[in-house]
């Protein structure tokens, strides 16, 4: 059965308001896609089926607070991303809710579970991936902070690899637009979202292994770390005239030495860092994507010198971009 969704009672499918559409390609990718506006829930969704996951992905606009119940009777490692919109999720397995916030990552194992999530944005982005546990085992690493995951994993237990998410970064965004945007088609399809869907669970583990979710960050007020969410729309709406940090302070209602420092508890890195790795994702694209030169995409992105600009360029992905562009 996979996932179902629903409102007041079991009678009550989501899906069954809207209009659904099933494609299978070649070598049997299978492809669904669901519009929905019923009641006080409108939105999309949409599901790639692949040998050894399923990406799930989608978008809703809510009147007001909304609860959906859910069950998904499979067994699987999901990798979470809420993009968008702040949830509660209370499963029947577990005692304790958990809640997720715009811009924050996790991985869940589930195993026929039933439970509600209570929507309070009027937005909902949320990207998903459930992996076969058999496949994600040949992954997880041995690091000390995993085997506590790796037992639910084996007892069949639910569970999340932590009780406190992990912020989304450039990069992982990047990936999943890559994600959403493929246009592959057959056997490429295939072959592009196991190499991405790997890279994206390969960053999620480094940064788990490697970002400790400090006292400070689990104490952050959701006040601050709604204003630090601002912070990070100002930076996207103006990434090519970026504000220093104290203008950016300014904008949000707080000072300089405050933005710094919840800045990196809510995102793992600092303004500066956060500007400069949207920056050379942006430049990864118009190297590959674009006509440009060099000189071009160095001054496209805010570098007066191209050479500082090579230099950033490699220090980030390791190449130049005069081979990157080659390759």
């Amino acid at each position: 059965m996979g996932l179902k969704l629903h409102l007041d009672d079991i009678q009550d499918i989501v899906y069954e308001s809207g209009t659904n559409e099933y494609k299978i390609d070649a070598v049997g990718t299978q492809e669904l896609g669901f519009t929905y506006n019923y009641r006080k829930l409108k939105g999309w969704f949409k599901e790639l089926i692949l040998p050894n996951f399923k990406i799930s992905y989608g978008k809703n606009s809510l009147l007001d607070k909304t609860t959906l119940f859910f069950e998904f009777d499979e067994e699987s490692v999901e990798m979470h991303f809420t993009l968008l919109g702040d949830s509660n999720t209370s499963i029947t397995k577990m005692v304790d809710t958990y809640s997720m916030s715009t811009n924050t990552h996790n991985i869940f194992y589930c195993n026929d579970i039933k439970g509600k999530v209570d929507f309070y944005s009027k937005q909902m982005n949320v990207f998903e991936i459930n992996l076969r546990p058999s496949f994600f085992a040949q992954y997880l690493p041995n690091d000390e902070i995993f085997k506590k995951f790796k037992k639910i994993i084996q007892d069949k237990e639910i569970g999340f690899l932590n009780k406190s998410d992990y912020p989304i970064t450039p990069q992982m965004h990047s990936i999943i637009q890559e994600i959403i945007n493929c246009s592959w088609g057959n056997e490429y399809r295939q072959l592009f979202l196991d190499s991405k869907v790997l890279e994206l669970l390969l960053l999620q583990m480094h940064q788990i292994s490697t970002f400790s979710i400090s006292t400070v960050y689990r104490k952050t007020s959701k006040t601050i770390i709604d204003k630090m969410h601002d912070v990070r729309d100002i930076i996207l709406e103006q990434l090519n005239n970026p504000l220093n940090l104290s203008d950016l302070a300014r904008e949000v209602n707080t000072n300089k030495g405050t933005l710094k420092k919840e800045f990196k508890n809510v995102f793992g890195t600092t303004v500066f860092g956060y500007i400069r790795d949207l920056k050379m994702e942006e430049a990864k694209k118009m190297l590959l994507c674009q006509q440009l030169s060099i000189n071009e995409v160095s001054d496209n992105i805010g570098y007066k010198n191209p050479q500082h600009f090579s230099t950033a360029f490699k220090r980030k992905f390791g190449v130049s971009p005069s081979v990157y562009k080659k390759t």
